[in-house]
């Protein structure tokens, strides 16, 4: 497998200044193992998270790579920073929304999918015609993907991972705290999202974002430094989070871009997630022609960093690859 770092500029594109970026890195699969149809997937984190998220070192000598996997099963994989996120651009917070994070998205995706069909991104990769384009997001990423699809129709399908078309609601040991955290998103006429602000109301980031069975010493590599506003980051995570990122929390924020969606969608939680009402999401995408439902054993909102991450990872391949094949 090889690996690509790029930098793609997207101010002109979406009327912002010329030198904001978007980081990226492609994981390429030898070409004679790609599979045929092409499929790319795009990948990007959730908050906390920087695109690192889908390459995660090895741990007691496993691998947590979702990207490694995907590349394995023939799958050109590229992960992203959303705009204010690690190694991209971050503007003024206060002139970042979430629709202009959606459209620095999509044109950064536009760029890297001409420069796959141009073969300009590797030697070893030859020119990509014909692929099938799938977003894959992590908590806000699934929401952020969520947008781009309803308002850019960036993708052939899409997979919202951890995310909830409704609302996310943070789990909690007892429901007395998890009716608090849900306070701790509730703002005042006018007051703008913080998320440092909603953190100190969510008396647990453990239990959410963890099952019981990972090892201790992985949850310790990915919050000592803070969570989820980071004092320091691992290599996976991101010292910024957008602010506009709360927003997700609250009902309804994603109805109408679900609505208008009119791909595959696979949506992917943990037995522990923020989806109150996983068998219930299919609805949200009414013009959707095919809604999967896949909830892991297992497995809390931090998909990668749980033992049972390879039974969604392999999902993810195998309604990838049936889409490609009956395209």
């Amino acid at each position: 497998m090889e690996k690509r770092e790029l930098n793609i500029e997207v101010g002109d594109l979406i009327g912002l200044p010329s030198s904001t970026k978007i980081a990226a890195t492609v994981f390429i699969p030898a070409a004679a193992h790609l599979h045929r149809p092409t499929i790319v997937m795009f990948a990007s984190p959730g908050g906390g998270y920087g695109r690192g998220y889908f390459d995660l070192p090895s741990f007691h000598g496993e691998s947590y790579s979702q990207a490694e996997h995907h590349a394995a099963a023939g799958i050109v994989f590229v992960a992203y920073d959303h705009l204010g996120v690690g190694d991209s651009t971050c503007p003024d917070d206060e002139e970042l929304t979430n629709d202009v994070i959606a459209a620095a998205n999509d044109a950064a995706v536009r760029v890297i999918v001409r420069m796959l069909e141009e073969g300009t991104v590797s030697a070893g990769l030859p020119p990509l015609k014909g692929m099938i384009k799938i977003g894959v997001g992590q908590s806000l990423g699934g929401c952020i993907t969520i947008i781009m699809q309803g308002a850019h129709r960036t993708f052939d399908a899409i997979a919202p991972l951890a995310s909830s078309a409704f609302q996310g609601v943070l789990p909690q040991p007892t429901e007395e705290a998890r009716l608090r955290a849900i306070e701790g998103f509730q703002r005042g006429p006018g007051e703008k999202p913080d998320a440092a602000k909603v953190a100190k109301g969510v008396a647990d980031f453990v239990y959410p974002f963890f099952f019981d069975d990972v090892p201790r010493d992985i949850v310790e590599a990915d919050q000592q430094g803070g969570y989820p506003v980071r004092n320091t980051s691992p290599s996976w995570g991101s010292l910024t989070i957008p602010r506009c990122a709360s927003l997700f929390m609250t009902p309804g924020n994603l109805l109408r871009p679900a609505a208008s969606i009119e791909v595959p969608v696979f949506i992917g939680l943990g037995e522990r997630d923020t989806c109150v009402e996983p068998l219930g999401e299919p609805a949200y995408f009414s013009r959707s022609p095919d809604v999967s439902v896949f909830i892991v054993p297992r497995m809390a909102h931090m998909h990668n960093f749980a033992t049972t991450r390879r039974l969604l990872w392999s999902r993810l391949v195998a309604w990838a690859k049936m889409l490609a094949d009956v395209t």
